[in-house]
């Protein structure tokens, strides 16, 4: 059942009201539950890049805060017992709230500060723990981040008053907006932070800059030529520099090492690292030349050879592999590098005998399930049991296909 009452926005008038009884105008169900329109709503609709409030209505919790073109719109679970003319008590998630306010707030500020440093924002959005804006510049330097960071605190510790007031399209030229909106013929809403800043905008905001707290920048990214500049502000930034302290402490405890000096312990196993690569590289180079030379051998007193290793890294195989480029005769290396049932395998034969290839490869899939691929000589796959060389050598020797 609906009416065409008008919603008006009463986040528009305070946005410091987080309780109050709201008059049901509307009910209609939809497909993710019961849209409810309130004849005056303090629940700030999703938009403009902000999200939207949460809360209860009544005994019922809020799952989104909405608006179309009749306005904003709450959305309840859909067998809510909730019909037009109903007064029911309303109460908005303050933490939630607060949260959303305090990243609004501080996007002004930040974008108002890049603004004069000839920076135009392009776009705003906000997630549950972060915001983000796409800023017309192609890059950032460390540099002029801590400085935007620096000067934005400087802002919050100012406690600047924020305010909001309705203007008409007449009245803009008295006002130092920082971007013009598109004009409808409906009042304009202006947000001013004191003398810094005067931007059109329909979101909630702070009261004083003060209530922001703190800001972070906490990474940026590269984004149709441009930079979007990820930052976090309030009781979000707080939980984030918290959860960061954490990871830096576990990270100490594992490097057995202070937070101070983890920066230098890391940068130890990175060497230890590319010295321990090194190494094992000359030993596997080694090691596939002392498989080839076993392949050779035993190719030629049988005709044929097959390897299984255990512990032996798989670049181990492709190294014999292209020792053995031109084999005197067919043969398999599998390694199982963790000593298990995932193991991989390299096969090769001499020119002329790809027949007996694709043979071993039939055997393999039907009687192992392996998986595989290469060419005419030289196939690589899979395996999940574990194969001895006693099982592989007569398929490799064609004894079953006698």
């Amino acid at each position: 059942m609906t009416t065409g009452v008008h919603v008006e926005r009463g986040y528009w008038e305070d946005g410091t009201v987080l309780d109050f009884d709201g008059i049901v105008t509307a009910v209609m169900g939809m497909d993710e539950g019961l849209l409810i329109r309130l004849e005056k709503t303090y629940f700030y609709p999703e938009s403009g890049g902000q999200l939207g409030d949460s809360g209860m209505i009544g005994i019922e919790p809020v799952i989104a805060s909405k608006q179309d073109e009749r306005g904003p719109y709450l959305v309840v679970r859909r067998d809510a017992h909730i019909g037009v003319g109903d007064i029911l008590s309303c109460r908005i998630d303050r933490e939630r709230r607060l949260q959303h306010t305090q990243l609004h707030s501080a996007q002004h500020i930040l974008s108002r500060l890049l603004e004069d440093r000839g920076i135009h924002t392009l776009s705003f959005h906000m997630t549950e723990d972060q915001a983000s804006i796409e800023i017309g510049i192609p890059s950032l330097t460390q540099s002029q981040i801590t400085d935007l960071e620096d000067a934005v605190e400087r802002i919050i510790w100012s406690c600047l008053p924020v305010r909001t007031q309705l203007v008409g399209a007449d009245e803009l030229p008295s006002y130092d907006v920082r971007r013009i909106p598109e004009l409808t013929g409906e009042p304009i809403r202006l947000v001013q932070i004191g003398n810094l800043d005067t931007n059109p905008c329909g979101g909630t905001h702070v009261v004083s800059t003060g209530e922001i707290g703190c800001f972070l920048i906490t990474s940026t990214d590269k984004v149709r030529g441009n930079v979007r500049l990820y930052f976090t502000a309030g009781s979000a930034a707080i939980r984030f520099v918290r959860t960061q302290r954490r990871i830096l402490e576990d990270t100490g405890r594992l490097l057995t090492c202070g937070a101070a000096d983890v920066v230098a312990a890391v940068a130890r196993l990175q060497q230890r690292d590319h010295d321990s690569a090194r190494q094992m590289k000359e030993m596997t180079n080694l090691a596939a030349a002392a498989v080839a030379r076993s392949i050779a051998a035993r190719i030629a007193d049988g005709g044929s050879a097959v390897v299984v290793m255990d512990w032996i890294p798989g670049q181990c195989a492709h190294a014999v592999t292209d020792i053995l480029r031109e084999p005197p005769g067919p043969f398999c290396v599998v390694i199982y590098p963790s000593g298990g049932d995932n193991g991989q395998f390299f096969c090769a034969v001499p020119e002329g005998q790809e027949g007996v290839l694709h043979s071993f490869m039939s055997f393999m899939e039907t009687l192992y399930g392996a998986r595989s691929g290469g060419s005419d000589r030289f196939a690589q796959g899979k395996l999940s049991v574990r194969v001895t060389a006693s099982q592989l050598e007569p398929l490799l020797a064609g004894e079953l296909r006698r």
